[in-house]
Protein backbone atom coordinates (compact mmCIF):
# COMPACT_ATOMS: atom_id res chain seq x y z
CA UNK A 1 0.00 0.00 0.00
CA UNK A 2 2.95 2.35 0.75
CA UNK A 3 4.69 1.27 -2.56
CA UNK A 4 1.37 2.61 -4.67
CA UNK A 5 1.44 5.72 -2.84
CA UNK A 6 4.53 6.74 -3.31
CA UNK A 7 4.27 6.18 -7.26
CA UNK A 8 0.87 7.90 -6.88
CA UNK A 9 3.08 10.69 -5.89
CA UNK A 10 5.83 10.37 -8.16
CA UNK A 11 3.30 10.86 -11.33
CA UNK A 12 2.08 14.18 -10.07
CA UNK A 13 5.59 15.48 -9.28
CA UNK A 14 6.13 14.75 -13.04
CA UNK A 15 3.34 15.77 -14.51
CA UNK A 16 3.34 19.30 -12.39
CA UNK A 17 6.99 19.79 -13.92
CA UNK A 18 6.33 21.48 -16.96
CA UNK A 19 3.84 23.57 -16.05
CA UNK A 20 6.07 24.85 -12.99
CA UNK A 21 8.91 25.42 -15.30
CA UNK A 22 7.33 27.10 -17.76
CA UNK A 23 5.51 29.80 -15.68
CA UNK A 24 8.93 30.34 -14.04
CA UNK A 25 10.22 30.76 -17.43
CA UNK A 26 7.62 33.06 -18.80
CA UNK A 27 7.51 35.00 -15.21
CA UNK A 28 11.37 35.76 -15.86
CA UNK A 29 10.97 36.13 -19.76
CA UNK A 30 8.01 38.98 -19.68
CA UNK A 31 10.05 40.74 -16.58
CA UNK A 32 13.43 41.12 -19.03
CA UNK A 33 11.48 41.53 -22.26
CA UNK A 34 9.53 44.60 -20.08
CA UNK A 35 12.94 46.03 -19.56
CA UNK A 36 14.18 45.78 -23.19
CA UNK A 37 11.48 47.26 -24.57
CA UNK A 38 11.53 50.35 -22.28
CA UNK A 39 15.85 50.97 -22.71
CA UNK A 40 14.87 50.04 -26.77
CA UNK A 41 12.06 52.53 -26.76
CA UNK A 42 14.39 55.39 -25.14
CA UNK A 43 17.00 54.82 -27.66
CA UNK A 44 14.96 54.55 -30.73
CA UNK A 45 13.00 57.77 -29.59
CA UNK A 46 16.58 59.69 -28.80
CA UNK A 47 18.41 58.40 -31.88
CA UNK A 48 15.04 58.76 -34.36
CA UNK A 49 16.24 54.81 -35.57
CA UNK A 50 13.22 53.37 -36.96
CA UNK A 51 15.70 49.50 -36.74
CA UNK A 52 16.06 50.57 -32.73
CA UNK A 53 12.32 51.51 -32.65
CA UNK A 54 11.03 48.79 -34.06
CA UNK A 55 13.20 46.25 -32.35
CA UNK A 56 11.52 47.85 -29.22
CA UNK A 57 7.84 47.27 -30.47
CA UNK A 58 9.57 43.57 -31.10
CA UNK A 59 10.11 42.98 -27.28
CA UNK A 60 6.81 44.77 -26.21
CA UNK A 61 5.55 41.90 -28.74
CA UNK A 62 7.68 39.71 -26.53
CA UNK A 63 6.50 40.78 -23.45
CA UNK A 64 2.87 40.44 -24.34
CA UNK A 65 3.90 36.70 -25.71
CA UNK A 66 4.85 35.69 -22.38
CA UNK A 67 2.27 37.09 -20.81
CA UNK A 68 -0.25 34.58 -22.82
CA UNK A 69 2.32 31.64 -22.13
CA UNK A 70 2.56 32.50 -18.17
CA UNK A 71 -1.29 32.35 -18.54
CA UNK A 72 -1.26 29.43 -20.06
CA UNK A 73 0.51 27.66 -17.83
CA UNK A 74 -1.30 28.85 -14.68
CA UNK A 75 -4.40 27.47 -17.01
CA UNK A 76 -2.89 24.22 -17.69
CA UNK A 77 -2.34 23.41 -14.46
CA UNK A 78 -6.24 22.15 -13.87
CA UNK A 79 -6.08 20.54 -18.00
CA UNK A 80 -4.98 16.56 -17.68
CA UNK A 81 -1.70 15.66 -20.16
CA UNK A 82 -3.71 15.76 -23.20
CA UNK A 83 -5.24 18.34 -23.02
CA UNK A 84 -2.17 20.06 -21.49
CA UNK A 85 -0.19 19.02 -24.90
CA UNK A 86 -3.02 20.71 -26.75
CA UNK A 87 -2.93 23.73 -24.77
CA UNK A 88 0.78 24.01 -25.36
CA UNK A 89 0.23 23.92 -29.04
CA UNK A 90 -2.64 26.36 -28.93
CA UNK A 91 -0.20 28.89 -26.86
CA UNK A 92 2.63 28.23 -29.42
CA UNK A 93 0.09 28.82 -32.10
CA UNK A 94 -0.91 32.21 -30.45
CA UNK A 95 2.56 33.29 -29.86
CA UNK A 96 3.83 32.92 -33.17
CA UNK A 97 0.49 35.35 -34.12
CA UNK A 98 2.31 38.23 -32.29
CA UNK A 99 5.43 37.11 -33.59
CA UNK A 100 4.26 37.19 -37.15
CA UNK A 101 2.02 40.64 -36.74
CA UNK A 102 5.52 42.76 -34.98
CA UNK A 103 7.32 41.22 -38.30
CA UNK A 104 4.52 42.65 -40.79
CA UNK A 105 5.00 45.93 -38.77
CA UNK A 106 8.76 45.83 -39.28
CA UNK A 107 7.92 45.23 -43.12
CA UNK A 108 5.85 48.21 -43.46
CA UNK A 109 7.73 50.92 -41.51
CA UNK A 110 10.69 49.55 -43.61
CA UNK A 111 9.37 50.41 -46.56
CA UNK A 112 8.06 53.92 -45.06
CA UNK A 113 11.31 54.93 -44.03
CA UNK A 114 12.97 53.66 -47.12
CA UNK A 115 10.34 55.98 -48.95
CA UNK A 116 10.55 58.76 -46.51
CA UNK A 117 14.15 58.77 -45.00
CA UNK A 118 15.01 61.26 -42.25
CA UNK A 119 17.87 61.60 -39.80
CA UNK A 120 19.47 59.26 -37.44
CA UNK A 121 21.49 60.45 -34.26
CA UNK A 122 24.65 58.69 -33.42
CA UNK A 123 26.16 58.25 -29.91
CA UNK A 124 28.61 55.63 -28.64
CA UNK A 125 26.36 55.09 -25.49
CA UNK A 126 23.45 53.83 -27.89
CA UNK A 127 25.90 51.66 -29.29
CA UNK A 128 27.40 50.08 -25.22
CA UNK A 129 23.49 50.12 -24.69
CA UNK A 130 22.37 47.67 -27.32
CA UNK A 131 25.35 45.63 -27.44
CA UNK A 132 24.35 44.65 -24.11
CA UNK A 133 20.85 44.14 -24.72
CA UNK A 134 21.89 41.54 -27.31
CA UNK A 135 23.67 39.59 -24.54
CA UNK A 136 20.68 40.08 -22.28
CA UNK A 137 18.75 38.31 -24.80
CA UNK A 138 21.29 35.45 -25.61
CA UNK A 139 21.06 34.87 -21.54
CA UNK A 140 17.26 34.84 -21.55
CA UNK A 141 17.58 32.31 -24.66
CA UNK A 142 19.74 29.52 -22.75
CA UNK A 143 17.81 30.30 -19.60
CA UNK A 144 14.74 29.28 -21.67
CA UNK A 145 16.51 26.38 -22.94
CA UNK A 146 17.51 25.48 -19.69
CA UNK A 147 14.08 25.45 -18.52
CA UNK A 148 13.16 23.24 -21.87
CA UNK A 149 15.64 20.71 -21.06
CA UNK A 150 14.53 20.15 -17.40
CA UNK A 151 10.55 20.41 -18.23
CA UNK A 152 10.08 19.83 -22.45
CA UNK A 153 7.58 22.02 -23.90
CA UNK A 154 6.53 23.64 -27.31
CA UNK A 155 5.59 26.84 -25.57
CA UNK A 156 9.24 27.07 -24.03
CA UNK A 157 11.21 26.18 -27.41
CA UNK A 158 9.08 28.46 -29.40
CA UNK A 159 9.77 31.46 -26.51
CA UNK A 160 14.11 30.22 -27.33
CA UNK A 161 14.08 30.38 -30.53
CA UNK A 162 12.13 33.95 -30.35
CA UNK A 163 14.67 34.89 -27.71
CA UNK A 164 17.77 33.70 -30.72
CA UNK A 165 15.73 35.61 -33.42
CA UNK A 166 15.88 38.80 -31.65
CA UNK A 167 20.00 39.02 -31.06
CA UNK A 168 19.85 39.27 -34.85
CA UNK A 169 17.24 41.84 -34.93
CA UNK A 170 19.08 43.77 -32.49
CA UNK A 171 22.52 43.41 -34.05
CA UNK A 172 21.17 44.41 -37.28
CA UNK A 173 19.65 47.50 -35.65
CA UNK A 174 23.22 47.79 -33.93
CA UNK A 175 24.82 48.06 -38.00
CA UNK A 176 22.33 50.05 -39.11
CA UNK A 177 23.22 52.98 -36.14
CA UNK A 178 26.75 52.58 -36.84
CA UNK A 179 26.60 52.66 -40.68
CA UNK A 180 23.89 55.50 -41.08
CA UNK A 181 26.75 57.61 -39.64
CA UNK A 182 29.10 56.48 -42.86
CA UNK A 183 26.14 55.74 -45.63
CA UNK A 184 24.10 58.16 -46.90
CA UNK A 185 20.91 56.17 -47.00
CA UNK A 186 18.09 54.71 -45.29
CA UNK A 187 20.38 52.21 -43.92
CA UNK A 188 18.05 51.53 -41.01
CA UNK A 189 15.03 51.21 -42.96
CA UNK A 190 16.76 48.51 -45.00
CA UNK A 191 17.49 46.19 -42.29
CA UNK A 192 14.07 46.69 -40.95
CA UNK A 193 12.62 45.58 -44.12
CA UNK A 194 15.35 42.39 -44.02
CA UNK A 195 14.86 42.23 -40.16
CA UNK A 196 11.01 42.26 -40.52
CA UNK A 197 10.72 39.58 -43.15
CA UNK A 198 13.02 37.19 -41.70
CA UNK A 199 10.82 37.13 -38.61
CA UNK A 200 7.25 36.98 -40.59
CA UNK A 201 8.72 33.42 -42.18
CA UNK A 202 10.00 32.12 -39.72
CA UNK A 203 6.48 32.74 -37.73
CA UNK A 204 4.52 31.64 -40.54
CA UNK A 205 5.87 28.27 -40.39
CA UNK A 206 5.38 27.93 -36.48
CA UNK A 207 1.69 28.75 -37.21
CA UNK A 208 1.62 26.62 -40.16
CA UNK A 209 3.04 23.39 -38.16
CA UNK A 210 0.84 24.20 -34.68
CA UNK A 211 -2.48 24.15 -37.13
CA UNK A 212 -1.85 21.17 -38.06
CA UNK A 213 -1.09 19.77 -34.99
CA UNK A 214 -4.69 21.32 -34.00
CA UNK A 215 -6.18 19.99 -36.61
CA UNK A 216 -5.06 16.17 -36.64
CA UNK A 217 -5.49 15.81 -32.43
Amino acid sequence: MKYVIILKSDKETAGDRVKRAGFIAAAIGAGVNFGLFLLKLYIGISSNSLAIYCDSVNNLGDTLACGVALGGFFWMKRLGERQSLRAQSLFTFIISIFIAVTGVFFLYHGTERLMYPTPVSYLVKYAVLLALTIAVKLVLGLTFRAFHKKAPSPVLKALELDSYLDCFVTLAALMSLVLVERVNFAVDGMLAIAAGGFITVSAIKNILQESKYLINN
